[in-house]
């Protein structure tokens, strides 16, 4: 209120004295892009949302197995943890909950990489909705076309207009034209950056930090493919090895062949019985607990980078299809060139870095819950039997300390 009445008593216009009374991040163009990127974003959520809500279900939904894409090991895994009691019924549940997080948090990763979501509920519909009503309607598509481009061609013969104003008309009659003659190809290249985007990225990763299993000159496919082969089995199989059998000896049977490898099992081994058919309920409760709270941030953070990469996918599909009729009005001078670069270059930009770190940061967060799993795994091998002289050192240095400390 200050800031508008010393304003107003300096003599400066209206419109300078509402910029002033701005917050300062929001008079730079930075915090202006922030602005517009975030509402741009709800935006998003809400076409999204109202998507979805219209179109719940697909024949050829990308999440169903085999659609799309090939069937990849974590869809064949049978999750079966038997056994009577409250125990054993606790420890299913939560069996089935990691896994349904894991399965979530992979399906989530692979949608973000082979498909855009927005042109795949309602962009290539509406393509090929306008493309059957193009096809109705041609003629008097053709002729309504053929008579605009004249009367646009005597509307600068006889009136001599500006040329901006001539050439921006013709530009919005060619991009009307090309949306309604190529709908259905113009959808596919607004929808390509999206996808093209998380797979260069998963391409450079792959080639600067390889793996064991994933090799440089690997496809981004193949690549997110093992990446969650690697995610499934340490978050699921390991646990769901050690509830069946008591060890990890199941981890790395494929699995259509883990059944028969734990009948054998137990046939031949009384105690992989026992952990079988559910005698071990507080072991198999400690287990199934520590794996779902193992996998729930990973899952929570996988999950929001996926919806972050799929509204900025959404936005570039938007925005493309958006600049078609925008970009003409550039030919007008500088400050329509400005309002184009501010509400639809940067935020296109910002989309592509939003894109580009969202994916790095899927890729990272699998590798470092892998990393951090295995490293556990490996602490646990080494402290192995060494429990009780690593609490007895502990004691003694505590001892120590009060020692000095009363001296």
């Amino acid at each position: 209120m200050n800031s508008t009445v010393d304003g107003r008593r300096a003599g400066l216009p209206e419109a300078a004295v509402r910029v002033l009374n701005r917050p300062a991040r929001e008079r730079t163009v930075a915090g202006q892009v922030r602005s517009i990127l975030f509402r741009y974003l709800v935006l998003a959520v809400v076409l999204l949302a109202l998507v979805a809500i219209a179109n719940p279900h697909r024949p050829d939904d990308p999440a169903a197995p085999g659609v799309g894409s090939a069937v990849w090991d974590y869809q064949r895994e049978k999750v079966d943890v038997p056994g009577r009691g409250l125990l054993n019924l606790y420890s299913r549940q939560l069996m089935h909950g990691t896994s349904w997080l894991a399965k979530a948090s992979i399906e989530r990763q692979r949608d973000v990489y082979r498909l855009n979501l927005f042109d795949f509920l309602i962009g290539t519909r509406t393509a090929r909705s306008i493309a059957s009503w193009r096809a109705e309607q041609r003629l008097p598509l053709e002729a309504g076309t053929e008579l605009l481009v004249v009367a646009l061609i005597g509307y600068g013969v006889m009136l001599r207009p500006s040329r901006r104003t001539w050439l921006l008309a013709l530009l919005l009659v060619m991009a009307s034209t090309v949306l309604i003659t190529k709908p259905e190809a113009t959808a596919r290249v607004a929808a390509r950056p999206g996808v093209a985007i998380p797979n260069a990225m998963l391409d450079l990763v792959t080639a600067a930090a390889p793996s064991k299993r994933i090799k440089p000159g690997t496809s981004p496919q193949e690549a997110l493919q093992r990446l969650s082969a690697e995610f499934w089995t340490s978050f699921v199989s390991n646990p769901l090895s050690r509830v069946q059998t008591g060890s990890a000896v199941l981890t790395s049977a494929p699995p259509g062949s883990k059944a028969g490898v734990l009948d054998v099992m137990r046939r031949n081994l009384s105690n992989v019985n026992d952990w079988a058919i559910g005698r071990h309920g507080p072991e198999r409760a400690f287990i199934t607990t520590s794996a779902l709270a193992y996998v729930v941030p990973f899952a929570v953070a996988l999950g929001v980078l996926a919806m972050l990469a799929t509204c900025a996918q959404t936005l570039l599909f938007v925005l493309f299809l958006a600049g078609m009729l925008a970009l003409p009005f550039a030919v007008e001078g500088p400050k329509r060139r400005g309002a184009l670069t501010r509400y639809w270059l940067l935020p296109v930009l910002a989309c592509v870095l939003l894109l580009t770190l969202t994916s790095l940061g899927s890729f990272a967060t699998m590798r470092l819950a892998e990393a951090l799993h295995r490293s556990d795994e490996y602490v646990g091998l080494l402290l192995a039997g060494s429990a009780w002289p690593v609490v007895t050192a502990a004691l003694l240095v505590r001892r120590a300390i009060r020692r000095r400390r009363a001296a």
